[in-house]
This record gives C-alpha cells, structure tokens and sequence, in this order.
C-alpha cells in the first residue's frame, strides 16, 4: 500500500511538472485568490527547514511525506483566509504595520544573506558533539542521550554562526564608512524622553549652503 502511494505520489508529480510549462498551475483558490505551485514548493521548503532545524536529516524523508504537504497547504490556506480579512479591514494600513513590514523585509534579506555566505560553512562534526557531550555528562544526567546530541548540535551550530557573524562584521566595518551623529545619539543614551513637544533638548544644526563660507 505504502509503495502505490509513493508511485502515485511521483506519477502526480511528474504530471505537474511538465504541465507547469504551459500554464501556471494553482493548487488552492480562496475568493479567487490563487496559491500556485510555486508558491506551494517555496514556502513548503520552508516549512519543512523551520519544522525540522534541529533534525534536518530527515527533511528528505518529509518531503515526500503527503501529510506534511496537506499541513503546509492547510497553513497557507489558514493564512489567506486571515490575510484577506486584514486587507477588507485595512489593517495593512495602519502606521505601525507599515513599520514592522519594513523592519522584517530588512530582516528577510540579513537572513538569505546568512544563508548565503554562511549557512553553507557551519557543519557542526560528531567528534564535537561526542567530545562535548563528554565533557559535560552532568549537564544531561537522566536526559536521552540521542537527545542530548541534538541539542548539543543546535547549540554548538548558534556558536558557531555567531562566531562566523562576528568575523563577516568585522571585515564590513574595515569595508565601509560608518558615521554616527554623537548630538543625535546622546539624548537617546542618556534616557531623556524624545517626546515632549516644549522641550529643546539641543540646538539646531547651522545649515552651511553650497559656495558660502556660512
């Protein structure tokens, strides 16, 4: 039984696939707003690397896993059903949601940034997790010790990404010029309230305009 499904689960597949160059192909419609296939296979990806960070070994195995694909689906579904709710509301509007799109869009970006020149360099071998795992045994008395070693590898992977972030830092701040306003900076770092419309904390800046000495 479990190998007719894996065959009809590839025949499917292979259909969609060499359908998807003629037409774009939509896998669910909610108020005629279509989620693609493609859309499907990119957040998929994603489910599966954000459900399964600290086993990643068996990322290949859910992959082919049909009920971890209708759980991905009934996520996205879920989600645009909420989205389209926000947007009738005009919740995408608001000022503050405008600020946090742009603060995640700048956050999405340092992410495929750290996947790019890092995700790739950070392998975390058995011989560091035995050996950790052998020099802290009373950290993980009474703990299964398959367990353990999947949390010594997240953790020795954070160290070791920090630790990489740290050089590429480095070598931007050698990279680029970086200017802080000490004027500007100085108010925030002593607490003092940025708030009060009455209360000038410092002067203005004297404006010097093109070809005068003023």
């Amino acid at each position: 039984m479990k190998i007719k499904k894996t065959i009809i689960f590839i025949l499917f597949t292979a259909f969609v696939l060499s359908y998807c160059g003629k037409k774009e192909v939509w896998v669910a419609k909610i108020d005629g707003k279509k989620i693609t296939l493609d859309d499907f296979n990119v957040r998929f990806e994603y489910y599966l690397k954000s459900k399964y960070i600290q086993n990643p070994e068996m990322i290949p195995k859910a992959r082919a896993d049909m009920e971890e694909r209708k759980a991905c689906l009934k996520d996205m579904i879920n989600e645009e059903l909420v989205l389209q709710e926000a947007k009738k509301l005009k919740i995408d509007q608001k000022e503050e949601v405008k600020n946090l799109i742009k603060l995640y869009t700048k956050q999405i970006i340092l992410n495929a940034y750290i996947e790019e020149f890092i995700g790739e360099d950070i392998k975390v071998t058995e011989e560091e997790i035995n050996k950790y795992y052998n020099e802290n045994k009373s950290e993980f008395k009474g703990v299964d010790p398959e367990f353990a070693k999947r949390k010594i590898q997240y953790q020795l992977t954070l160290l070791k990404y920090d630790k990489k972030i740290s050089e590429i830092l480095e070598k931007l701040r050698n990279k680029y010029v970086i200017e802080e306003n000490e004027n500007a900076i100085r108010p925030i770092m002593s607490g003092i309230p940025q708030t009060e419309p009455k209360q000038q904390i410092l002067p203005p800046a004297r404006i010097k305009k093109e070809g005068t000495n003023k």
